[in-house]
């Protein structure tokens, strides 16, 4: 789980601050998306593992994510669209995902962590 969070601390911290250079930003936010879809997809696998609450929070992200996915690949992003729409679709909506992803890798971290520590706590 600390290699899940290190992984997607490390690619959320480089998006953030490419988005100095606006262009670059946005590639590298494609980058972490699919790296997201497929950590997500790693955490699906062992869904059971972890505590119920965050269960309902990868369930939240799961159909969000995928709603937002049909939305954008059904409509053409290729037509004249309202600034504030695409910056909307092409930025803010996926950045507030990949905020709401890191936020419960790190929930998942800090649950094994404390897990971790009250088993060793009852070895003593």
């Amino acid at each position: 789980m600390k290699d899940i969070y290190h992984i997607n601390k490390i690619f959320y911290i480089i998006t953030v601050g490419l988005y100095i250079t606006v262009i670059y930003g946005l590639l590298m936010q494609f980058l972490l998306g699919c790296l997201q879809v497929l950590l997500f997809s790693i955490l699906i696998f062992n869904f059971s593992k972890h505590p119920k609450v965050l269960q309902k929070h990868l369930i939240i992200y799961g159909v969000i994510t995928g709603l937002y996915l049909m939305f954008y690949f059904s409509h053409n992003h290729f037509s004249i669209v309202h600034f504030k729409q695409k910056w909307t679709s092409l930025v803010l909506i996926p950045m507030s995902l990949g905020t709401y992803f890191t936020y419960i890798v790190y929930q998942l971290k800090n649950a094994k962590n404390q897990k971790t520590v009250c088993l060793q706590n009852e070895g003593n």
